[in-house]
């Protein structure tokens, strides 16, 4: 079982990484093998529950609970509020990939060392080999090397890739660029952390870049000097304005849209919705996803949802500084820190992406010496 549960682990990681959104098959009509190894994952833990093989700790189960009574709670309020049970199911499906937690962090501590050590070891590998790819693909398309209209009939089929003018494009999978460089710094590996950087730089995506470079900064601020952090924070600064120019007008439109939901979303509340919210099935300008994912979970589940949703990342990243120092640690709270803060730019943390995330955080966080001595 034990070895069984490893093919799992890594193969739900390399899917899970490398496939993004699970849609990158869909042009070849074949089933997504995110819903397979879903399935198969439950199975296990089935069998681990009856065989005594899985176990967790009292506070890893209770941050269970608290992320499984979010979908409860915006279902709860959604019929109460008399939405569409369509809408509802809509805004319910993304959430059903936390029963994935309960395999992931309801198992042997062999498998769970394992998980942890397969996620950030295939994070490094997809974010160097995504880096090279997508470098390489800017200097062929602007030395004329390549037909973007072949390149953009090829990849937009699939969902996963949006374009932008001028040939820049961003995939899904690429906030795992992010999670690798993250990895990186921890490990003081400048030269592919700065890989890793200039490629997501050359996306014109500044939501990933920007809380790539808060995350390092988190991680910075715990192993390194003084002069080392002011140093650090001046670039940052520096290629952070110059993103901003380089995108220049572009940007304007999506800015736009999320002032006129953050509008929409003041101008359409009150006392009570404040504070419960409008339930799953609500839409925010016609639309039942927005961007920013703090926004819509507060229109959606109010305040208390939107308190319960940022426990399980608070816990992370307070458990790792009050815990020893270590560097599984120190990758795995600053990793939670960048997927909570970019979802403030793009929706990703309650998404299967996420939620895979955060399982890892967690069991990373029960047992800090034994993992750092495996591990490290």
């Amino acid at each position: 079982m034990i070895t069984l549960n490893k093919i799992l682990i890594l193969l739900v990681t390399i899917e899970i990484i490398f496939g993004g959104g699970g849609r990158l098959l869909d042009p070849l009509g074949i089933p997504p093998l995110r819903y397979i190894l879903f399935f198969v994952a439950i199975i296990l833990f089935l069998i681990n529950v009856v065989t005594k093989g899985g176990k967790t700790t009292i506070q890893t189960f209770g941050i269970m609970i608290l992320l499984g009574s979010l979908p409860i709670y915006g279902t709860l309020i959604g019929v109460i509020q008399g939405n569409f049970f369509e809408k509802i199911y809509f805004d319910l499906q993304p959430y059903i990939y936390m029963i994935m937690l309960l395999y992931v962090c309801v198992n042997r501590y062999d498998v769970k060392e394992y998980a942890i050590s397969t996620f950030i070891k295939t994070s490094k590998i997809y974010a160097v080999l995504a880096s090279v790819s997508y470098i390489t693909y800017v200097i062929m398309l602007h030395s004329n090397f390549l037909n973007f209209n072949f390149v953009y009939g090829l990849l937009s089929s699939t969902g996963e890739f949006f374009f932008r003018p001028g040939g820049a494009f961003f995939a899904k999978s690429f906030f795992f660029i992010g999670i690798g460089a993250i990895a990186f710094f921890c490990e003081r590996k400048i030269g592919y952390f700065l890989l890793c950087i200039f490629a997501i730089f050359l996306t014109e995506t500044r939501g990933v870049f920007l809380f790539t470079c808060v995350a390092a900064m988190f991680a910075s601020l715990r192993i390194n000097s003084m002069l080392k952090n002011i140093t650090f924070i001046s670039i940052t600064v520096f290629f952070g304005a110059a993103l901003a120019i380089f995108v220049g007008a572009r940007a304007g439109n999506s800015d736009a849209v999320r002032l006129n939901d953050f509008s929409y979303v003041i101008n359409n509340i009150n006392p009570i919705s404040m504070f419960f919210g409008e339930g799953f099935g609500s839409e925010i300008l016609g639309r039942s996803r927005i961007e920013v994912v703090p926004l819509e979970l507060f229109y959606k589940i109010g305040i208390l949802g939107l308190i319960l949703s940022l426990i399980p990342m608070l816990y992370i990243i307070f458990k790792s500084i009050n815990n020893k120092l270590t560097c599984i640690s120190l990758q795995m709270s600053s990793i939670a820190l960048f997927s909570a803060l970019v979802s403030m730019t793009n929706p990703f943390l309650y998404t299967p992406m996420g939620v895979y995330i955060i399982g890892i955080s967690l069991i990373s966080m029960e047992n800090t010496t034994r993992l750092s001595k495996s591990l490290d």
